[in-house]
């Protein structure tokens, strides 16, 4: 394992890479991508950047898959087409030995003003959320208290199915990906992580969804930033 200072500095670096990536891939998304075609361009993307392996497999949902918990128990990337006005979420974890990274960025296609605004609620909603764990925040309580509260007032609801909004990132043993992870070695901004202090590095990505009135599905997106504690 490494020190806690050369843990911060490899993180920082693969982070820069999943971010950079993973938003470049999410933004040049077109009508008529397959979510496996996205799903296979963000890997290949990040093999030629020198990451091949990932803590959780990459996550693409397009239209009504984004309404739907962000988890590969419900959803991989499939043959699913994104349409001519839609919404898109792209999530990647790559891994390097001991350090994973985890970047989530959700784009709207086309000109549909719902599509657009959900997207821009839930930057918003990261946005604030970040702000306040960083300034004001002294538990992760705090944290998902003032990001649930803030998800109600945007009329947004919550897709996650453990009902956080958020999670902890730290070192694994080589080869270690999520399948492997005890969940007591995991921390989560939810309820049962209330009196939690704020330490290392906290994800804050709430996976929310808005139910269209045109067509009564239910929609999500989700965006994200990182809280560092040391």
């Amino acid at each position: 394992m490494l020190s806690c200072t050369d843990y911060l500095k490899e993180f920082e670096r693969l982070q820069g890479i999943a971010m950079a990536v993973t938003s470049s891939v999410a933004k040049n998304i077109q009508p008529g991508n397959s979510e496996l075609e996205i799903a296979h361009q963000l890997e290949h993307e990040l093999r030629v950047k020198g990451l091949h392996d990932h803590w959780y497999p990459i996550l693409i949902c397009a239209g009504k898959n984004s309404g739907k918990p962000l988890s590969r128990r419900f959803h991989l990337p499939s043959a699913d087409l994104v349409c001519e006005n839609d919404i898109v979420i792209v999530d990647s974890t790559p891994m390097k030995e001991t350090v994973w990274g985890n970047w989530s960025i959700t784009v709207s296609i086309g000109n549909d003003v719902f599509f657009q605004d959900l997207c821009r609620d839930s930057l918003s909603l990261v946005s604030e959320t970040l702000s306040f764990a960083q300034n004001e925040a002294k538990t992760i309580g705090d944290i998902f208290d003032f990001c649930t509260a803030r998800m109600a007032a945007l009329e947004l609801t919550s897709l996650d199915p453990r009902d956080d909004v958020g999670h902890s990132i730290f070192q694994v043993p080589i080869g270690q990906t999520v399948d492997l992870t005890p969940l007591e070695d995991r921390l989560f901004i939810s309820e049962e992580y209330r009196q939690s202090a704020i330490a290392g590095l906290v994800s804050i990505e709430p996976q929310v969804g808005r139910i269209n009135p045109k067509d009564g599905i239910m929609y999500g997106a989700k965006h994200q930033a990182v809280v560092q504690r040391v």
